[in-house]
């Protein structure tokens, strides 16, 4: 019989940081839309732009809830957009929703 403890430590460290990982290629972002366009494929291309950062995310036309969310949107309507990086500087749209009342400036400040 083989002791499996070091084993089952050892995958147990690789999955946690397999999560990490996936955690790191989340993209979220609130901002409002620049940019909307049609790749090759038929997918939608948005552009969020948010103070100075500016990302596009890709939504697939097989997502046919954000799909038809998407094509709906206006240009500078505000949404609220999460995503996964994929290779070739990709970022898929997992996440895609319309925020009514618009986006606050505000910041928290540290209380001393």
């Amino acid at each position: 019989m083989i002791d499996r403890t070091l084993i089952n430590r050892v995958k147990k460290l690789a999955d946690e940081e397999r999560k990490v990982k996936e955690f790191k290629s989340r993209i979220r972002i609130k901002g409002n839309i620049v940019a909307k366009s049609l790749t090759k494929k038929g997918n939608i291309k948005l552009t969020v732009k948010r103070n100075d950062t500016e990302i596009s995310f890709i939504i697939l036309k097989s997502h046919q809830n954000k799909y038809f969310l998407a094509e709906k949107l206006s240009l500078g309507r505000s949404v609220s957009v999460e995503g996964i990086r994929k290779k070739f500087r990709m970022i898929i749209c997992t996440k895609l929703k319309v925020l009514d009342k618009g986006i606050s400036n505000s910041r928290q400040l540290r209380l001393e």
